[in-house]
């Protein structure tokens, strides 16, 4: 990521206030802090409105708990956050209407400002409509972002891999309208590729398997080696240790990534983790799931939210920056 450069469209910046090329409100703390810049992709319904408001509260509580510091908005990112991706889960106990495509709104991050042992950072995260990656041309400026953030994350619905839905049929409800999530992530490492500076290397990329709950229900097939893999005690596939721990955990990052290959490979979602391998960047697989249960129709789950795993990507991308033990 650049220097100095605006968390909107990366061009120059050298004084908070309206950016010269795109006029976005660059705050004194994105110029003033050390600067952590995610991109959340996926398809329509991998879940990404859903992960974005569980994920954010969840970090909120992690920052308070683990190292007595607040998460605090930025511009109208307070504004945003609440009416868009908190007030319909939490509040209405909907789920989020799908994010509007590029044409109909200005893609812009949202940014949090925090402190972590001694050292002020300022978050951006920008979220995109699963439309626009799934009709993405990579020479679309709006996209400009793909090429210069720390962390891609590319959230992977298990449902849409075709042999864990053979597996699952008549176990959990399917996606309605769904989009290829391994297509767009290829349109997405392509967009990233053509607005990628010269001699940049510090970008990594973030497979993150979302409704993770879904893959858990293999524990209920009665076949050979699902239940065995599912319920082996201690698996980093059943337990969460997230909030637990103030840093990234690379002995667990390490374990969940074998088990995740394995897994994987036993699926036949061979296309994906060679999508990963393609891309070029250092890349690391992640399960999440921001509910915790399968909602039900287009309401949350009547037993409520129960999030498994949604902060380990943040953590990982401070790890990026040197927040480690």
């Amino acid at each position: 990521m650049s220097a100095a450069s605006c968390p909107r469209c990366y061009g120059p910046v050298g004084a908070p206030g309206p950016c010269a090329t795109c006029a976005f409100d660059v705050p004194v703390q994105w110029l003033e802090g050390e600067r952590v810049a995610l991109a959340m992709t996926g398809a329509r319904s991998s879940g990404k409105t859903v992960l974005i408001a569980v994920m954010m509260l969840a970090f909120e509580h992690f920052l308070a708990q683990q190292h007595e510091a607040f998460l605090d908005p930025l511009g109208d990112t307070r504004e945003r956050f609440d009416n868009e991706y908190v007030k319909p889960l939490y509040h209405q106990r909907q789920l989020p209407k799908a994010t509007p495509p590029a044409v109909a709104r200005v893609i812009a991050p949202l940014l949090w400002a925090f402190s972590m042992r001694g050292r002020r950072f300022c978050l951006a995260l920008t979220d995109a409509a699963g439309e626009d990656f799934e009709r993405l041309d990579p020479r679309d400026a709006q996209f400009r972002y793909l090429g210069h953030v720390d962390l891609i994350v590319s959230l992977i619905d298990p449902l849409k891999v075709p042999s864990v839905a053979t597996i699952l049929d008549g176990l959990v409800a399917f996606p309605a309208e769904a989009g290829n999530d391994v297509a767009v992530l290829q349109q997405v490492l392509i967009a990233r590729r053509a607005h990628c500076p010269p001699q940049s290397g510090s970008q990594s990329l973030a497979i993150v398997l979302s409704k993770f709950d879904v893959i858990q229900h293999l524990r209920d097939v009665e076949a050979h080696p699902w239940q065995a893999i599912m319920n082996r005690p201690g698996s980093p596939l059943q337990r969460d240790p997230s909030m637990a721990s103030p840093i990234d955990d690379p002995v667990d990052s390490d374990l969940l990534q074998s088990e995740l290959s394995g897994l994987l490979n036993l699926l036949g979602a061979g296309m994906l983790l060679a999508a990963a391998n393609q891309s070029g960047m250092p890349w690391r697989l992640f399960a999440c799931s921001a509910l915790g249960m399968p909602p039900t129709a287009d309401a949350v789950n009547r037993g409520g939210i129960t999030p498994y795993r949604v902060i380990d990507v943040l953590k990982a991308v401070l790890a990026m920056k040197g927040v480690t033990g």
